[in-house]
C-alpha cells in the first residue's frame, strides 16, 4: 500500500516538475489544471495516510478484542475457551497430556468476610503465585471463580506430583493482601489423556472435577482420577438421586428411640431418628446419607421433613405420655435457614403444641463450625420456649468452651465413651468429668450408647439422670413406640398399685 502511494505521488511530482520546466510554453488553463491536480495529489496523500492510521487502529482494536476474548480480564490468564482449545489441539496432535483442576479452599468465606474486591485481589495474587510455580511443560488457565486449570504436556503421575509440590512450595509463604497475611490452601484433581485412554474435553474435565472433590473431602492437596474413584462417585450420585426421589415421594420415615430416667425407669422422652426404608425390606441408616445430603444442600429439606413429621406425631405421642419430650437433630446448615424459626412458629400454632415438649440437638462439631450463628439460633429457640441439647458431647476439642459460651440446657455424652465406661478408666474419666461440669453449669445429662447391664449399673451409681441405648430400647416406628410406652406405663402402674398394697 505504501509503495503504491509513493509511486502515485512520484507521478504527480514528475508531472508538476514537467509543467514547471515548460512553464513558458503552456497556457494559463493548463497551468491551473496542473495546480489542481497537484493539490489533489496532496489531498489523496493525506486521505491515504489517515486511512492507513485508521486501519492500524482498527487492527489494534481487533487484536485487543481477540486478546480479551481469549484472556481473563482479572488475572490476565488465558480463559476457559482457550483451555478447551488447547486440549483439543493436543488431542489432534495425539500427544499424551494431563489436566490439573485447582480449586481455592474457603474462598466463599473470604469473600463473605472481606468483600468481593478483596477476593479479586486474592485471585490476582494467587494467579501470580501459580505462574511462578509452573514447571517448564505446564500452562495455566483460569476457568472462572476460584478455579484454575494447569495443562501439562506429560501423563506421568510423578510429574503431576512434582507440579503440585511446586505449587505447595510457592504458597507456603502465604499471600499478603491489604496488610493481611493469608494462609492459602487449595484442593486439586488431575486426569490423564493418553493414546490408549482417549477422552472428550468435557469427560476429561469432569474426571478432574471428581478427583478435586475427592481431594477436598479427604483433605488432600491433590488426587489423580482412577476408575475406583469414578465408581464411588457414580454410586454416590445414584444414592443422592434416589434420596431426592424418596424425599419427594414421602418414602422416608421416622423412628423414635426412648430416653428413660435411670433411677425410676420412667419415660423421659424419645429421639426422632430418620430412616429410609427400601423396597426389599431393608432400611438405609442416616449415617449412609446425612453427610451426602449436607454436601449437596439437601439437609435443610431433610430437617424440614423431620420437624414437620415430629409435630404431627407429637400430638399422638402426648396422648400416651403428657410430659414427653421429643429430641430433634439439627444440621449446621439449619443455622442459616431463614425459614426455620417462622416454620416452627407456624407448627406450634397449627398443632397447638407447647414448645417445652421439643428439644433440639446440635452436635459439638456442628456448633463449632458456626459459633455465632449457633448462639443466635439457640437464643431464639430458647426465647420461643424450646430446649437445646449438645449431642456427641466430648468428641471434639471444644466441649468446655461450648458449655461456657452457649446457653444450652442439656448435654448428651457420646456413646463412644458411655458404652465401655464400666470397664475403661479413660472413658470413666471423660463421663464423670462431663457429668461434673454439666451439674455445675445446671445442665441436665443424657448418657447415650447404653448397651449392657454393667454400663447401666455404672451410670446408676454415678447418678446419671437420663439414659438412652439398645439396652433400654432400640429405635421404633411410631406405632411400635406407642405400644412400648403403653406397656411400660402399664407395668409401672401395676407396680405402683402393688406397692400401695
Amino acid at each position: 500500500m505504501l509503495i503504491l502511494m509513493a509511486l502515485f505521488e512520484l507521478g504527480y511530482v514528475s508531472f508538476a516538475y514537467f509543467m514547471y520546466a515548460h512553464l513558458e510554453s503552456i497556457s494559463i488553463i493548463e497551468q491551473g489544471l496542473s495546480l489542481i491536480l497537484f493539490l489533489g495529489s496532496i489531498f489523496v496523500f493525506v486521505v491515504n495516510c489517515l486511512s492507513l492510521t485508521s486501519l492500524r487502529e482498527l487492527d489494534e482494536i481487533a487484536k485487543q478484542a481477540k486478546y480479551n476474548a481469549e484472556h481473563d480480564f482479572l488475572t490476565d490468564l488465558e480463559n476457559r475457551q482457550r483451555c478447551i482449545d488447547a486440549i483439543n489441539e493436543r488431542k489432534l496432535r495425539q500427544v499424551d497430556f494431563s489436566v490439573i483442576l485447582v480449586d481455592l479452599n474457603n474462598f466463599k468465606q473470604i469473600n463473605d468476610a472481606k468483600g468481593h474486591f478483596f477476593g479479586d485481589k486474592l485471585l490476582v495474587a494467587l494467579a501470580n503465585k501459580m505462574r511462578a510455580a509452573l514447571l517448564p511443560r505446564s500452562q495455566l488457565y483460569r476457568m472462572g471463580g476460584d478455579e484454575f486449570i494447569i495443562i501439562m504436556d506429560v501423563s506421568d503421575a510423578n510429574c503431576i506430583y512434582s507440579q503440585n509440590n511446586a505449587l505447595l512450595s510457592e504458597l507456603r509463604s502465604g499471600i499478603e493482601i491489604e496488610d493481611l497475611e493469608l494462609d492459602v490452601t487449595y484442593s486439586a484433581g488431575a486426569s490423564l489423556w493418553t493414546k490408549q485412554r482417549q477422552l472428550g474435553v468435557f469427560d476429561l474435565l469432569k474426571q478432574a472435577d471428581i478427583a478435586m472433590y475427592s481431594a477436598k473431602h479427604s483433605r488432600q492437596s491433590i488426587v489423580i482420577f482412577d476408575e475406583e474413584l469414578h465408581e464411588g462417585v457414580e454410586a454416590e450420585f445414584q444414592l443422592l438421586t434416589n434420596l431426592k426421589t424418596a424425599l419427594a415421594r414421602g418414602e422416608l420415615t421416622l423412628y423414635y428411640q426412648p430416653i428413660v430416667c435411670t433411677q425410676s425407669g420412667d419415660i423421659y422422652g424419645v429421639e426422632a431418628l430418620l430412616r429410609w426404608p427400601q423396597a426389599d425390606g431393608t432400611v438405609i441408616m442416616p449415617d449412609k446419607f446425612i453427610t451426602l445430603a449436607e454436601r449437596n444442600n439437601l439437609i435443610k429439606q431433610l430437617s424440614a421433613f423431620v420437624i414437620n413429621r415430629v409435630f404431627q406425631d407429637l400430638v399422638i405421642l402426648l396422648e400416651v405420655h403428657s410430659s414427653l419430650e421429643v429430641h430433634i437433630n439439627l444440621s449446621c446448615q439449619d443455622f442459616v435457614e431463614q425459614n426455620l424459626i417462622s416454620t416452627l412458629a407456624m407448627l406450634l400454632d397449627t398443632h397447638q403444641i407447647d414448645p417445652k415438649h421439643v428439644v433440639f440437638e446440635l452436635t459439638e462439631s456442628t456448633v463449632m463450625q458456626e459459633v455465632e450463628k449457633a448462639r443466635s439460633l439457640i437464643e431464639t429457640l430458647i426465647e420461643m420456649g424450646f430446649s437445646v441439647s449438645i449431642d456427641d458431647f466430648g468428641t471434639g476439642f471444644s466441649s468446655f468452651s461450648i458449655l461456657k459460651e452457649l446457653p444450652i440446657s442439656q448435654i448428651k455424652i457420646d456413646g463412644s465413651f458411655v458404652s465401655l465406661s464400666h470397664e475403661s478408666e479413660k472413658d470413666q474419666a471423660i463421663v464423670e468429668t462431663s457429668m461434673f461440669l454439666a451439674r455445675k453449669l445446671n445442665c441436665s445429662i443424657v448418657a447415650e450408647g447404653v448397651e449392657s447391664d454393667a454400663c447401666l449399673q455404672y451410670l446408676s451409681r454415678l447418678g446419671c439422670p437420663y439414659i438412652q441405648g439398645f439396652q433400654i430400647c432400640e429405635p421404633l416406628s411410631l406405632s411400635e413406640c406407642i405400644k412400648w410406652m403403653n406397656s411400660r406405663l402399664m407395668v409401672k402402674g401395676a407396680m405402683k398399685r402393688l406397692d400401695g398394697r
